[in-house]
């Protein structure tokens, strides 16, 4: 088991303190504020080194200024380190990249197993691939993709997976070849080591058409990366699936009975009118907030199209397709081309900027930088807060 290291720990009557970790990662940390006491999970990632290089990973978590509290290493780079209450007890969650799993032909992102463990972080359980019946496509080592992980209990959660696919549904009126090859993304929630649902996406001819990269289905040399899955949200209030796909610069809900699409907001065959305020671009993270009425969306935003990245907030009427609220958030920091996260927290944003290296609490009614963390060699994938009960 790769060691946990945490910070040394000493009592003074009823005072415990916890002495902080060397800070090597965020090499420049100002707090500005006064930041909700809490704890930030995140893992330091170098995204220059290929998925297929071996290459150890690190969890951190740290107090609300960015002291490192507990670190541990990883076999593999690590990604999307999380914290779940399930049925009151603590439960943690990553992604290791394994650099000798199957991948799915010419697709060089990350890919591996996930891992959950306990809240002094021993794994409980390796999370591999589970091929549903009648899958041809997945093969035998198929990895998970890093993207996201829902955690419905110990042995109730939902994984994603990317395959290659030789598909034959492209519509005539999108200019295609035969058989031509894309990368399909699978979601599958697994109980008790079954799959008991999942959902193709190359099932769904409106893909084709409304990609906004990856959609050179002419080329016969490279599997179309149309979709990029990269987040998918339960809603508590119906148990159905919000999924965020970046190469669609689309937000869909799926019904977890049937896998039918419910509503799609962004891209260009968005269910809700957008203002040119409202449109996104590429986005990477969407949640639910405010007692699940708010959708919030990390923006990635666009090199030439928008070269700055955002904050938005949607309120939807889902029955009549109606943007009913809109807020936008300009994050005060570098362009974040891909990845990243936003968690909505009392009156701050907390943002974890992927190819940004950063990880920023930030007022969002005043603008003020309450924690600022840069990196100047590492991303961060994701990183979030919880805070102190």
């Amino acid at each position: 088991m790769p060691p946990l290291t945490t910070g040394t720990t000493s009592t003074t009557g009823t005072t415990t303190t916890t002495d902080s970790l060397a800070q090597t990662y965020y090499t420049t940390i100002d707090s500005l504020g006064t930041p909700a006491p809490g704890i930030i999970l995140a893992c330091p990632i170098i995204t220059t080194l290929l998925p297929i290089i071996d290459s150890p990973g690190v969890l951190l978590i740290m107090n609300q200024d960015g002291q490192i509290l507990k670190k541990k290493s990883t076999a593999g780079q690590a990604y999307n380190f999380q914290r779940w209450i399930i049925n009151g007890q603590i439960r943690y969650t990553y992604v290791v990249n394994n650099p000798n799993a199957y991948r799915t032909g010419d697709v060089d992102d990350p890919a591996g197993y996930y891992v959950i463990a306990d809240s002094s972080l021993n794994t409980l359980q390796q999370v591999n691939f589970t091929a549903y019946a009648g899958d041809t496509a997945a093969v035998s080592g198929q990895a998970l993709d890093v993207h996201d992980f829902v955690l419905i209990s110990d042995n109730d959660y939902i994984i994603e997976s990317y395959v290659i696919k030789n598909v034959g549904n492209i519509p005539s009126y999108v200019p295609h070849y035969p058989n031509e090859a894309v990368v399909a993304p699978l979601i599958e929630e697994v109980q008790n080591g079954s799959v008991v649902w999942y959902w193709d996406a190359a099932a769904d001819t409106s893909f084709y058409a409304n990609a906004a990269t990856g959609n050179v289905y002419t080329d016969s040399a490279a599997a179309q990366d149309y979709v990029h899955l990269n987040s998918m949200y339960i809603d508590p209030r119906d148990n159905n699936l919000i999924i965020s796909m970046r190469n669609q610069c689309q937000i869909r809900k799926l019904n977890r009975q049937t896998g039918a699409t419910m509503w799609k907001l962004g891209g260009k065959n968005s269910d809700f009118t957008l203002d040119s305020a409202e449109v996104f671009l590429y986005q990477h993270h969407a949640t639910l907030v405010d007692s699940n009425k708010t959708l919030l969306i990390f923006d990635d935003g666009d090199p030439t199209l928008r070269p700055y990245s955002r904050v938005l907030e949607f309120q939807l009427d889902e029955t009549d397709k109606l943007v009913t609220g809109f807020k936008s958030f300009t994050i005060p920091e570098p362009f974040t081309d891909v990845m990243g996260s936003v968690q909505k927290i009392g009156n701050d944003y907390f943002i974890g900027g992927g190819s940004g290296n950063y990880i920023l609490d930030v007022n969002y009614t005043t603008g003020q930088k309450v924690v600022e963390m840069i990196s100047n060699q590492y991303a961060t994938y994701r990183a979030f807060k919880y805070l102190t009960p």
